[in-house]
């Protein structure tokens, strides 16, 4: 991080692009001289055995997901393959219940800030069971599996009342193959293609040692839109020793360059009829503005580099019982600028809008070291699965923080020249230094009584430490400054299983999970400097959030498709309120605490209805509800009347970007002619435009509106042209729909969904 920025020279794109599809053909031609003969779950992405996954694969989840106590949702490579998914984002759109809001400051190119079941979860993903910090996009070239956790847990430490996101990278096996792929978009809009390939080898040098190597190289428009793009390369090593023997080690690498020139989406004014209610002028002569008009200028940039180092040493001290240490170092270098529509409503014109530019700079590093022991074993007559363990971890964020600009000429929103001439870009103002330190021990245990009934829970003693500083690079502290807070929390789950057959369960649980003042390292707004983390309110109490959960999970079809039904009840505790009282002026204080509360039902299927057709499937209902008494409404309204507008209670409002529904369908079926066909679907229902949930300033259902609900559909086909290569066709957007993604809170500007697209790719598998 430097306080000016030098930027990367542009990546040699369709160079790079050129020599990784020449070395994957090249290998390809090298491993099939080699005569190695593979099986179609090595090569193909577990093609065979569809998307049932049986286990997660952290040790601390003890049981199997049929008997675990919680909803679980594990998207395999498998699945995201097929729908050419690219980032994480990409892949969480296959489970119920995630929606996104733009956000502010930095946080708004894409759709990076995403909640689960309404509560902010962006500050909980973590890759290998370790936390992973930094908002910026994640690709997925070297995941094996996304694993989605719902409700709040304790199992890697502090986190959000929505639960959390793990990523499972790709280590070596003792199979040899070599797999990859090119992919090449467009659509009939005026944005560049979509070029993409792929690289996924793994050689296996003696009985127990293996190398795998991931390759990434894309060049890249962004579907609908002009001049937006993604470029990025990547390359994952990782060498294995040990494998099939009691001592195990793997150390792996991965870094990746993305440098793109970011969309912040649309005014909200041409979208009047799309953002129901917004605070925008209702004129219909500029809803006919072209969707893929660009509001940024050429000189935008978001650059990301990130690093990630691993070292992993298990070993098997005897029969059931294994000892585990897992070291990982990584950094995220983010550098951006970019220009957003700022408001719609300032000019009796509402085809000029007035435009902003916004820039981010900011550094995560994080070391974690991960000791676990997971032991089988017999006490009288139970039988235990017991995993335990010390977690040391140490993260660090620095950034420099900057004033937002309002250029001076106002744009037209038909012809918004993206080579106008601009001012100089402001320098930075602020600062921002925030060090986490976190000590924790934990055990997690299922017990068997018998074959009907099984109990599974834990706790999480964690001792965490913040601190923070910001300071105003002219001299002087800026808000935020000086904050330094430690917290023992104790955190866990219980849950008692019924099998009333070997391929059912029935269950009921409880978990808790603690969120402290200043944990926020990913989520929104850090780079303000005039509020270094959101709702930092010193003297607050942690956020507490408790989960009630009952349901049931059956297996069918000879234990090939899994089906989960659940209801839920989280409530998250201690949500800090400030505002002003009478006769008070200033800075708004803490005046009490509220709740947020979520209920609902969520359904879901994965896994094969026969030996061709597989599905996976999910679908939530959702009611949402702030609770808060009527003089933290007053005092919360004193110190921003315009969020309230003319209400005067905002208890019992629902969360702001919940939808009440939302669900997804993706399904295949294999033809005896060697052409797969699949199709696929997603509604996601009306929510309200607000702040978020774990946010400060509270804004009253309607005062801006509503995103409409949508309801896309993709559809896609494949052919077999020979054991090692196939070609697919995808379709997105199926009709075309023009619908709004994500927004920011009051509806100024939105980002489209991607329209309907076309991709062509090829995959080679040897």
């Amino acid at each position: 991080m430097s306080d000016k920025h030098n930027k990367r020279a542009p990546l040699p794109q369709r160079h790079l692009l050129a020599s990784a599809v020449s070395l994957a053909l090249l290998s390809g031609f090298a491993v099939a001289q080699d005569s190695v003969e593979l099986d179609d779950v090595t090569v193909q992405g577990q093609q065979d055995s569809g998307y049932k996954v049986d286990k997660a694969s952290s040790p601390k989840q003890t049981a199997a997901l049929l008997d675990t106590p919680q909803t679980v949702n594990v998207i395999p490579e498998t699945l995201f393959r097929q729908q050419n998914a690219r980032t994480l984002i990409d892949v969480l759109k296959n489970t119920p219940g995630i929606s996104f809001e733009a956000g502010e400051n930095g946080f708004a190119s894409g759709t990076n800030n995403f909640s689960l079941r309404g509560f902010n979860t962006s500050g909980s993903i973590f890759v290998d069971g370790a936390r992973d910090n930094g908002s910026y996009t994640r690709d997925v070239f070297n995941v094996e599996q996304v694993e989605v956790f719902k409700g709040p847990a304790a199992d890697n430490g502090r986190g959000g009342a929505g639960g959390y996101v793990n990523q499972v990278t790709k280590t070596p096996t003792l199979e040899s193959f070599i797999a990859g792929g090119a992919s090449f978009g467009f659509d009939q809009y005026d944005s560049e293609p979509r070029r993409r390939a792929t690289l996924d080898t793994n050689q296996v040098i003696n009985d127990s040692t293996a190398l795998r190597l991931n390759l990434l190289v894309e060049d890249s428009g962004v579907a609908g839109r002009e001049h937006a793009e993604k470029n990025s390369w990547g390359i994952a090593p990782s060498l294995a020793f040990g494998l099939g023997t009691d001592t195990r080690a793997i150390v792996a690498y991965e870094h990746v360059e993305m440098n793109d020139r970011p969309d912040l989406g649309v005014a909200g004014v041409t979208l009047r009829d799309k953002l129901k209610g917004a605070n925008t002028p209702f004129d219909p002569s500029v809803w006919s503005a072209d969707r893929d008009k660009y509001f940024g200028l050429k000189s935008d940039f978001d650059d990301t580099t990130s690093d990630a180092l691993m070292f992993r040493l298990e070993h098997d001290l005897s029969a059931g019982v294994t000892l585990s240490n897992q070291t990982r170092l990584a950094r995220v270098d983010r550098q951006a600028r970019y220009t957003h529509v700022l408001d719609d409503d300032a000019n009796p014109n509402a085809a000029l809008v007035n435009v902003q530019r916004q820039q981010y700079d900011r550094v995560n590093t994080s070391l974690s070291n991960l000791t676990n022991l997971s032991s089988q074993f017999n006490t009288g007559g139970l039988r235990h699965n017991l995993s335990a363990g010390l977690e040391l971890s140490r993260e660090k964020s620095e950034s420099l923080g900057f004033a937002s600009q309002t250029l001076p000429d106002l744009v037209n929103v038909f012809d918004p020249d993206w080579e106008r001439s601009a001012p100089a870009a402001l320098p930075a103002r602020d600062r921002t230094k925030v060090d986490v330190d976190t000590v924790a021990l934990y055990a997690y245990d299922t017990i068997e009584i018998n074959p009907q009934w099984q109990v599974t829970g834990g706790l999480r003693l964690e001792q965490y430490q913040a601190s923070i500083s910001n300071k105003r690079l002219a001299g002087g502290a800026a808000p935020g400054d000086d904050f330094d807070d430690t917290e023992l929390s104790l955190g866990g789950k219980l849950g008692v299983v019924y099998k009333p057959l070997p391929n059912g369960s029935v269950y009921a649980a409880y978990g808790v999970s603690t969120q402290p003042p200043g944990s926020y390292l990913s989520n929104a707004d850090i780079s303000r400097s005039d509020q270094g983390l959101p709702a930092l309110i010193k003297g607050a109490d942690p956020v507490r959030a408790h989960n009630y959960e009952i349901g049931t999970k059956w297996d069918f079809f000879d234990k090939r498709l899994s089906t989960t039904v659940a209801l839920f009840y989280t409530e998250k505790k201690k949500v800090a309120i400030t505002g002003l009282d009478v006769g008070q002026t200033g800075t708004a204080t803490l005046k009490g605490y509220g709740e947020q509360v979520v209920k609902g039902l969520e359904l879901g299927a994965s896994g094969k209805i026969t030996n061709n057709w597989d599905i996976f499937a999910g679908i939530v209902f959702l009611d949402s509800e702030r609770k808060h008494s009527a003089y933290l409404d007053d005092v919360r309204r004193r110190a921003n009347s315009g969020d309230y507008g003319s209400e005067l209670r905002t208890d019992g409002d629902e969360l702001a970007f919940t939808p009440k529904v939302s669900g997804n369908l993706w399904t295949t079926y294999r033809l005896p002619v060697g052409l797969t066909l699949g199709l696929g679907a997603q509604h996601v229902g009306s929510s309200y435009l607000g702040r978020p949930d774990d946010v400060e300033r509270i804004v009253a259902n309607g005062r801006y509106g509503r995103v409409p609900s949508y309801t896309t559909f993709a559809a896609m086909a494949s052919y077999e042209v020979s054991a090692n290569l196939d070609v697919r066709l995808n379709v997105d957007n199926l009709t075309n729909e023009e619908y709004v993604s994500s927004a920011n809170w009051q509806g100024r500007r939105a980002l489209l969904g991607d329209p309907r697209t076309f991709t062509l790719s090829t995959n080679f598998h040897f």
